[in-house]
């Protein structure tokens, strides 16, 4: 099941933590619910900004040009040439880096494939994206241009974020936005919401619910986890 809402923004009255290390609840919520124009809960690029048909035409040609660079020595013993030896193969770190420059070609233009130096941010990222001990791209073993390409199309993704302007941001997509006032709603939970079992109006504690959302009840009559009773043959 896909949850298309994620929340954008919260607006606290005062501070978020409280004098006694607790949180305070956002008075005012707002959420982003993506459109799911592409058949996933993600079609505005939340985590990852999309990658368009003609980047991914570019992408398949530098796939193409690159593997050979950064795998010279693969395609070299491959290949059967006798200067194999002398050849080079990228560790993950290694191609991150050096595709990277190549991608920011695409900012700073520079007659080398590989561009100008990276910045002490950019290092750090890249740094980050090979070597991080929870998610890092050492698990992405590259033995064909295939998997090549698809590290590629994953680094690229990465390399967008990186540069994506904060109000490209789909959090900034106003149209989307879904704006959730805490003490309206607890106001109507707790005056007017019908219950779906006893039908009687407002709910003193916690509302119970079904997977869809579309039906509440009271604690007290939910009898989901009531074992069903034997009968007597």
């Amino acid at each position: 099941m896909r949850d298309p809402m994620t929340v954008g923004f919260e607006i606290y009255l005062g501070p978020k933590e409280k004098k006694n290390g607790r949180y305070r609840s956002p008075v005012i919520t707002i959420w982003h619910v993506d459109p799911e124009k592409d058949g996933t809960d993600d079609s505005c690029g939340w985590t990852f900004p999309k990658i368009s048909k003609s980047e991914r035409e570019w992408l398949d040609k530098v796939a193409k040009d690159q593997y050979g660079q950064l795998f010279a020595r693969k395609v070299a013993v491959m290949e059967k040439k006798s200067y194999a030896s002398i050849c080079y193969d990228q560790d993950t770190f290694g191609i991150i880096y050096w595709i990277w420059r190549h991608f920011n070609r695409k900012i700073n233009k520079a007659v080398w494939q590989y561009g100008k130096p990276l910045s002490g941010k950019e290092l750090q990222y890249c740094y980050q994206l090979a070597t991080d001990p929870v998610d890092n791209f050492q698990h992405h073993k590259v033995n064909n241009i295939n998997e090549f390409r698809e590290m590629l199309y994953l680094i690229y993704r990465c390399w967008k974020r990186y540069h994506r302007k904060w109000y490209e941001h789909p959090r900034w997509h106003l149209r989307h936005w879904k704006i959730q006032f805490r003490p309206l709603q607890q106001l109507k939970r707790r005056y007017w919401d019908k219950c779906s079992i006893c039908g009687k109006r407002g709910f003193k504690g916690s509302a119970m619910s079904n997977w869809d959302g579309d039906k509440i009840w009271h604690e007290e009559c939910d009898n989901t986890a009531k074992a069903p009773q034997q009968q007597n043959t």
